[in-house]
């Protein structure tokens, strides 16, 4: 008779599973958007949505996507300043790029949009042209200047030691996605006059957002006797498009460099005298003129810009003396021309900070006043020339900051560029980077 085994005895049952805090937390959709709505730059929702599909999904929802960008406001990670050497010194000016108020998780893309120009002196890059060429060698040696910046991308012309000009559109955060060369600016449209001196074109460029993403826009605008006439044209597959034209009996001044802007409701804006701001509508193919704020003159090249507002209208700073000022215009219906002050800041008082002190006066008996270089989207900055130093100025938080002070050597500031963070964050594709949670 065997010896019966003892049986060993079942294991006890598993125990009850207890959701934890966190689990309750992120299994929440709703607490799932506040959290990633508080995570302050779209570099952290990029890592957020590499976590699973159900958090990309989220994060990369447009309507998430634009309370984000509400709550947090593109950053400005620096500016691009070009300054003229001294003469003699044979350096053809080159765009040298200066960090504001660094933080560490953006301190890779800042070293990479330093480096960027070094490309011009002989480093390896990658510029294609629209039939896929190789470009990089004709930029070797040359100098650039940057035309526009927005959204973390640049529009830059590069000049060989013929004085030819290539335009190319780059992102220097993102060296491995490739430059596209842009084809030459559109022809001169006809412009009937009765002699060929009298009529004055002019280029302009800017990048314009649309529900696609970015589009590359040209303006060429004719002013001669009483007639302006104004074209609009679009990149589409490496070719210019017309897209409108408008045309008025309409005399025009010269233009102001730096007194120009599209806004987000198809309209260009245009400095055309010392009172007035030339305004295209290429929706209704129409050009008018508004005035501007009560007490604003045109008094130098520096003392006025505008700004794009999120689909409320425009801005415009005004800088006289130590005194900035901000007004707001809505530009729908009938309330074009109508500015309101939003914002009076004493120069001297918020940048007692960077030791701003009194200028003398230059030997012509005029002040060297100060000088708006910059306007950051819905004034929410403006980086000024100050008696030989670039300011930043925050101006939600009323805070200014030496970005850089002009050296003897420079012989002038040709021009300064501020740098946003990548908006709108380019999210991983759905079937990569993923583990198998949903």
């Amino acid at each position: 008779m065997g010896i019966e085994k003892p049986r060993r005895p079942s294991p006890p049952p598993p125990p009850p599973v207890v959701e934890t805090s966190a689990s309750l937390v992120l299994g929440n959709d709703d607490l799932l958007r506040e959290i990633l709505l508080r995570v302050g730059l779209a570099t952290s929702l990029i890592h957020g949505a590499l976590v699973c599909r159900r958090w990309c999904r989220h994060a990369s929802d447009p309507a998430f996507l634009r309370r984000f960008r509400a709550r947090h406001p593109p950053r400005v990670l620096g500016v691009y300043l070009t300054l003229a050497p001294g003469p003699g010194s044979g350096t053809p000016p080159r765009p040298r790029f200066v960090p504001i108020r660094p933080i560490p998780e953006l301190a890779g893309a800042a070293r990479r949009a330093g480096a960027f120009f070094d490309a011009f002196e002989g480093s390896s890059g990658s510029i294609l042209d629209s039939s896929g060429g190789d470009l990089s060698d004709p930029f070797e040696g040359s100098s650039g200047s940057i035309l526009d910046s927005r959204g973390g991308r640049l529009l830059v012309s590069a000049f060989d030691e013929r004085h030819e000009s290539t335009q190319f559109v780059c992102s220097p955060m993102c060296p491995g996605r490739d430059m596209v060369v842009l084809p030459p600016p559109p022809p001169l449209p006809p412009f009937h006059l009765s002699s060929d001196e009298e009529c004055i074109m002019y280029h302009y460029g800017e990048f314009l957002p649309d529900v696609a993403g970015q589009s590359y826009f040209s303006v060429v605008m004719g002013n001669g006797e009483q007639q302006t006439t104004v074209h609009l044209y679009e990149l589409h597959d490496m070719s210019w498009d017309l897209r409108a034209s408008a045309a008025v009996q309409l005399p025009v001044s010269p233009p102001k460099s730096r007194v120009k802007l599209f806004d987000n409701n198809n309209k260009f804006y245009r400095l055309s005298t010392i009172s007035k701001i030339l305004v295209c509508d290429f929706l209704s193919s129409s050009i008018s003129t508004m005035e501007l704020p009560n007490g604003v003159k045109n008094e130098h090249n520096g003392s006025i810009m505008l700004s794009r507002g999120d689909n409320s209208g425009i801005y415009l700073v005004y800088v006289k003396d130590s005194q900035l000022s901000i007004f707001h215009c809505r530009t729908a219906g009938d309330n074009l021309g109508n500015w309101f002050l939003v914002d009076t800041i004493c120069l001297r008082d918020v940048c007692a900070n960077v030791g701003m002190k009194a200028c003398p006066p230059r030997l012509d008996g005029q002040s060297n006043g100060v000088n708006i270089c910059a306007v950051g989207d819905n004034a929410n900055f403006i980086i000024l020339e100050m008696f030989g130093a670039i300011i930043f100025l925050d101006i939600l938080n009323k805070q200014a900051e030496k970005v850089y002070e002009i050296k003897p050597e420079d012989k002038e500031l040709v021009s300064v560029r501020p740098l946003m963070t990548i908006w709108p964050p380019v999210f991983p594709m759905r079937n990569e980077g993923y583990d198998q949670n949903d």
